[in-house]
């Protein structure tokens, strides 16, 4: 009596994968063709009947990403990154891009640094890395011009106060020291983008922002 009844278990299961690889053609087939939202509900779809399904997931992300849903994506991609599957690099490459599109580009730059080493030979990552400490150096740089210059109309205006000038030297010395640990940081990553031999592609259509993002 087991063993028909074993049978027709393992045929349902059979008939389930079947069903889930079909699907996911399909979702990919209506991403390819740019059909986002349709692509997105298919994919939520699969995952309500199979929630740990991590190609599910990461075309999820992928499909809110292109709809500039970039909380879903987050979502969806830190999902894709749990499941600890073959996508978990790309997924955290991925969700990097999201939380940059997003504006968040201190979780941004963490999520690179996790995809770097999974992966140190991930190029795209060491470049958009590499981008956003740039963007901090840069930012830092102009800020502590604009400091230089308010601290100089400052003393000018005062005739030098000794408070404005300890308040001076302490922010300097302050912003020094940060500036000395962004640039040894930008410096690693630019010897890690060296040592890969990275050559920033020129696709067609590129960001203006100069990121990197990976084919889904």
């Amino acid at each position: 009596m087991r063993k028909p009844l074993l049978f027709l278990l393992m045929f349902a299961a059979c008939s389930a994968s079947a069903g889930v690889q079909a699907d996911l053609r399909e979702s990919g087939k209506l991403y390819q063709e740019q059909k986002y939202g349709q692509a997105l509900a298919k994919y939520n779809e699969i995952l309500r009947y199979s929630p740990q399904n991590e190609e599910a997931s990461f075309g999820a992300g992928a499909a809110a990403y292109s709809l500039k849903d970039y909380g879903t994506a987050e979502a969806a991609f830190k999902q894709a990154v749990r499941q600890e599957g073959k996508l978990q690099q790309d997924a955290l490459f991925n969700l990097g891009n999201a939380y940059y599109r997003a504006g968040d580009k201190q979780q941004a730059q963490e999520i690179y640094r996790q995809a770097i080493l999974k992966n140190p030979n991930d190029k795209e990552a060491v470049h958009n890395l590499q981008l956003i400490l740039e963007e901090q150096q840069n930012q830092n740089d102009q800020n502590n011009q604009n400091n230089q210059n308010q601290n100089q109309n400052s003393s000018n205006q005062s005739g030098g106060g000794n408070n404005n000038d300890q308040n001076s030297s302490a922010d300097q010395q302050q912003n020094s020291a940060q500036d000395k640990e962004n640039k040894d940081a930008a410096q690693r990553i630019m010897q890690m983008a060296r040592e890969n031999e990275y050559k920033k592609p020129q696709a067609a259509g590129a960001a203006q922002d100069d990121t990197v993002e990976k084919d889904w």
